[in-house]
């Protein structure tokens, strides 16, 4: 067993529930998650039972796991996760029965470098984009040489070495960010010998068998895991796990028990949402006593609490904290909420604009005359307020919001933008209750207020019946407060998403600039979820005035996927200068991703105007690392012009930065040094 993929484990066992392909899973990766759940959690015992819950769930779900996504990967953040909430909920139990053994959490390691890392690894690791992620967990948690990294992604061992040097350098970039001073290098060290850690021998075989007990009594084992979870864990994880597969409870008990356990956990999580998010570095850790004994911390309502929520470092518990704040903030304190608000968090602050959103709905929809009387007032820079306010008094009350639009005495519809967009803003909810008539009333409005209304009710009508959106749109007047052009795109963008071939056979069959649009629209959004189906499409049709945006747009998304498949479809276009143009942002991305694939692509190019972009975009991404390799690549232009632009351009800024040795260059390969450019004015 061991020798298959964690895939084709996956599959033995969602045929026939085998236990000997979920062992050879957990033998795999127990080692791993055991590791994770320990660094949160510092108990051993409390790092079995997250371990026995991750396996669990991976019985339970095993059919749905995200596509795209390594085992590896899943585990690991559904291991941080969950230990994180076991921590909240045991610190909450501790304060309430105010019990607190001392002792129980172990020591951090004595060694240096592991101990300033700890603690803020796999939080770091789990921040990173998914390529280097996996190369990370490949390497260092899953215990493979270069050269089974690469089988793995489906690359040679040398551009493995090079991607796993990457992730590492990214890695160490993330825990500078959390206070942790380290080296790619030191990481490389490091982490081998400690990043993973052997799970207790008797853990395996309890998992395995507890998980597959779990999959096929699905209404029984998360339930009774919760429920121990909550206890005290002074029994062992061997014993927690032979309890968990032979229970078995008639179906009232099991709903009752679910029921009561989700209910211990809303209120677990309730109490824990104001603590400090887990430790992001070694300088802060803090144990779980120290945690359990804290002061109990202000009102939800009072603005130190909010500044305390913003500041915790563990992103998805501050989501949580802040929209039960939002929830506990009465309906007469908003507005001072909201001033706190703008006066103590910058613009751009995402989970802050996430907070206001969703006051400033619950003002509008629980006392809207005192909402509606704000906007008054308020002031042309806080356009994205009033937008929110609207939207939200539109999804209770339309009519009222539209007769709200018309009120002479509303000074933000004086601005012709400010009146699109709050006419956009009602028209969104609205026709989520009544399609006919937020059609019918936003084509009456004026033109200051026209175009963003249509664009509203269709552009959202797009995301759940685009038919009927595109047969709604194209009865639109040319002139229609200029809202015709963006609401067809916006149509054959969102369609593309669900049915590609349908939105790319509708944009075909409209005349004009119109079908223009909705095609290019189209393959816009075919391309970023499946490029070489859309590139498949392209080929199929005749040349058209857009095709070269359009190869454009098919290459960009393309590359950043499969970049060799992108550039060997390219190559094989019909030559022209989009193509050629094309040739160059493939060849700088690609290079920017993997130097090595993209210079040996290259290399085995026939000579011509395309290989000559394709070498100026590599010259122009390899520069900055390598000046020297960037002006070799690009003395094999075949074009002279071209040729000599490039190296003069190249040689120019080569000497600003290093000139000694931008001049030993140019005369090993016999290329005149090019004179300096006198200054302006002399």
């Amino acid at each position: 067993m061991m020798d298959r993929s964690d895939a084709e484990l996956l599959g033995v066992f969602a045929q026939s529930r085998s236990e000997a392909a979920f062992r050879a899973l957990v033998d795999r990766h127990l080692n791993h998650v055991h590791s994770v759940a320990w660094r949160v959690t510092r108990r051993h015992d409390l790092a079995a039972d997250v371990a026995q819950l991750v396996f669990v769930r991976l019985a339970e779900r095993h059919r749905h796991l995200p596509a795209g996504l390594s085992l590896g990967a899943w585990l690991h953040m559904n291991t941080r996760s969950l230990a994180i909430d076991l921590v909240r909920a045991e610190v909450a139990r501790r304060r309430r029965e105010q019990e607190f053994s001392h002792g129980s959490i172990m020591n951090p390691s004595d060694a240096a470098n592991w101990s300033a890392l700890e603690s803020s690894l796999d939080e770091a690791v789990e921040a990173l984009p998914a390529p280097d992620r996996e190369a990370i967990l490949l390497r260092f948690y899953q215990k493979h040489t270069h050269a089974g990294v690469g089988r793995h992604l489906g690359v040679n061992e040398d551009a493995a070495r090079m991607r796993v040097q990457r992730a590492l350098e990214k890695l160490r970039e993330l825990l500078a960010r959390r206070g942790v001073t380290t080296t790619a290098a030191a990481l490389a060290a490091t982490l081998p010998t400690h990043a993973i850690s052997a799970a207790p021998a008797a853990l395996a075989a309890s998992i395995s068998s507890a998980a597959i007990g779990t999959a096929a009594i699905e209404t029984t084992t998360l339930t009774t895991a919760t429920a121990i979870m909550t206890k005290s864990h002074a029994a062992t994880a061997a014993a927690i796990a032979i309890a968990l597969p032979i229970i078995v409870l008639q179906y009232s008990d099991n709903r009752r028990l679910r029921a009561e356990a989700a209910g211990l956990r809303d209120r677990a999580s309730a109490l824990a949402a104001p603590l400090s998010s887990l430790p992001s570095s070694a300088d802060n850790r803090t144990s779980l006593e120290q945690e359990a004994t804290a002061e109990p911390t202000a009102t939800p309502r009072s603005p130190a609490t909010l500044r305390e929520i913003l500041a915790q470092s563990d992103s998805m518990g501050r989501i949580r904290a802040l929209l039960e704040f939002a929830d506990t903030v009465p309906t007469g304190d908003i507005a001072a909420v909201v001033e706190e608000l703008r006066k103590s968090t910058p613009e751009w602050d995402p989970d802050a604009k996430m907070l206001m959103r969703v006051l400033l709905t619950r003002w509008a929809r629980e006392n809207p005359d005192a909402a509606l009387a704000s906007l008054k007032t308020m002031d042309i820079k806080k356009g994205e307020e009033a937008s929110t306010l609207l939207s939200g008094l539109a999804a209770a009350d339309p009519q009222r919001a539209a007769a709200w639009l018309t009120d002479p005495e509303n000074r933000l519809v004086d601005f012709p933008v400010m009146g699109q967009i709050l006419a956009g803003s009602i028209g969104k909810e609205w026709v989520r209750q009544d399609p006919a008539a937020a059609m019918a009333w936003a084509a009456n409005l004026p033109d200051a207020q026209r175009s963003g209304a249509l664009i509203g009710v269709l552009g959202t009508l797009a995301g759940t019946d685009p038919g009927r959106a595109a047969s709604l749109a194209t009865q639109l007047d040319e002139d229609a407060g200029g809202a015709r052009r963006r609401v067809i795109g916006d149509i054959a963008q969102a369609w593309a998403k669900s049915s590609p071939a349908e939105a790319m056979a509708w944009a075909r069959s409209l005349p004009g600039d119109d079908g223009t649009t909705a095609m290019l629209k189209s393959l816009e959004s075919w391309s970023r979820n499946d490029p070489a189906a859309a590139a498949q499409h392209l080929d199929q049709l005749a040349a058209e005035p857009y095709s070269g945006e359009a190869l454009r747009l098919v290459t960009e998304s393309w590359v950043r996927q499969a970049p060799n498949d992108a550039a060997t479809w390219l190559a094989n276009r019909e030559e022209g200068e989009a193509k050629n143009t094309a040739m160059g942002t493939v060849m700088w991305n690609w290079t920017k991703q993997n130097p090595e694939a993209a210079s040996t692509w290259l290399h085995d190019q026939a000579s011509g105007p395309a290989r000559d972009a394709g070498v100026r975009g590599l010259a122009l991404a390899t520069f900055d690392n390598d000046p020297a390799a960037a002006l070799t690549w690009a003395a094999s232009i075949s074009d002279e012009t071209s040729r000599a632009e490039s190296i003069t351009v190249g040689m120019n800024e080569w000497l600003k930065r290093d000139n000694t040795a931008a001049r030993t260059w140019a005369a090993t390969h016999g290329i005149p040094v090019p004179e300096a450019t006198p200054p302006a004015g002399k």
